[in-house]
């Protein structure tokens, strides 16, 4: 789903920022304003990298459905 979406939602993967490769979100957590803006500042700096996310850019993130 579209990352501004997901805010809010649970997280269905594990991302991380590298460097330093540290989990920022694990599967389970709630997603908020403030990581998903950390991760794409990360993702649009020229050694930034997104792990664990359906695109490098953050443009959309997996999230568990609600039933």
């Amino acid at each position: 789903m579209p990352a501004n979406s997901a805010i809010g939602r649970v997280s269905a993967d594990s991302i991380s920022a590298y460097p330093p490769g540290i989990p920022n979100v694990m599967p389970g957590e709630v997603l908020t304003t403030e990581t998903v803006d950390f991760l794409r500042r990360t993702a649009a700096l020229p050694t930034g990298l997104i792990r664990g996310s359906v695109d490098g850019s953050l443009t959309r993130i997996r999230v568990i459905v609600e039933s």
